[in-house]
């Protein structure tokens, strides 16, 4: 198999495998430790074919360079430019590159990149609307109460579908009415805080849907229906999407809309945007003003519907 951008320079090699391993230590999922790899791969070529075959050559311009390029450049087989989401990808392969090359120490070049403006690449959310109607498509038998378990999860607490899918028993901490986060992004932990309703629904799956569906003593929350074990990610994201179908809505929607619909509420509802970081576990303010973009595109007219 033919590699579209080869690179020479053993540094070079040995710095693409330790960003990949990087990434895999500090919890990105699997497709993005091949992708961003890739991407900083290609960059190192067109470094490489600059003359510039170490690190010690690299300056933070040529960064901007290079993401300017992209900018003028047109795709082999569709002949036309790359979209900014397109190009937001390398962005962030850089920006994540430019921090592991400083805290491996081997350089202090730091990389100023500005994310493309991106109008397709807005995140799909739902209107409260349309959530109760996802609600109401759930049955009353023991399926439909671990799938209002299920979205009380993904939207009622915003988690992500690795999460999600990562909680066991006693993460549900009744004390406290919190969910304990053990398997964030990149490893970080949180407490997420449950409102009433979304607490309820989980309690009702624990104490009377999901002993049904367990076959032996397990500890993870979500049980799958056929096997009696702990439900996959993709199970989980099927689920969702059957829902979604089922209540009639014309969206593209999946567990990551859920965190959005649920943000976007959050901070139509008044809540800071500080406050909403912490809750979905962000790490710069700067990934949740993308809420703030949203709210203000909203129609006056439908606002109310929120």
């Amino acid at each position: 198999m033919k590699i579209l951008y080869p690179i020479t320079s053993d540094e070079h090699k040995l710095l693409r495998q330790g960003f990949a391993e990087w990434l895999a230590v500090l919890g990105y999922a699997g497709t993005s430790v091949v992708s961003l790899p890739r991407h900083v791969q290609e960059f190192l070529a067109d470094q490489e074919a600059r003359g510039k075959y170490s690190l010690q050559q690299l300056t933070a311009t040529d960064a901007t360079a290079f993401t300017r390029q992209l900018q003028i450049k047109t795709g082999v087989r569709t002949r036309q430019g790359f979209s900014a989401g397109h190009i937001n990808k390398y962005i962030q392969a850089l920006h994540l590159f430019s921090r592991y090359i400083r805290q491996s120490g081997k350089s202090s070049v730091g990389f100023t990149l500005e994310r493309l403006a991106d109008i397709r690449g807005k995140p799909t959310w739902l209107t409260r609307p349309e959530i109760r109607r996802l609600y109401g498509a759930t049955k009353d038998d023991v399926l439909g109460v671990r799938d209002r378990a299920m979205l009380s999860v993904f939207y009622g607490c915003g988690l992500r579908l690795n999460e999600g899918a990562s909680l066991e028993l006693s993460d549900i901490l009744a004390d406290r009415r919190m969910l304990y986060v053990r398997k964030g992004k990149m490893y970080r932990e949180r407490y997420v805080p449950v409102a009433a309703k979304s607490y309820a629904d989980i309690q009702v799956y624990i104490e009377q849907a999901r002993p049904q569906l367990l076959q032996k003593p397990c500890k993870a929350l979500f049980i799958d229906a056929n096997k009696g074990r702990p439900i996959t990610k993709q199970s989980l994201y099927i689920r969702i999407k059957g829902l979604v179908r089922k209540a009639g809505i014309q969206k593209e929607v999946g567990t990551h809309s859920l965190r959005h619909s649920i943000a976007t509420h959050l901070l139509q509802s008044g809540m800071t945007l500080e406050r909403i970081k912490d809750f979905l576990g962000h790490t710069a303010l700067d990934s949740t003003q993308l809420y703030t973009h949203l709210i203000n595109e909203i129609p006056k007219q439908q606002s109310h519907e929120l």
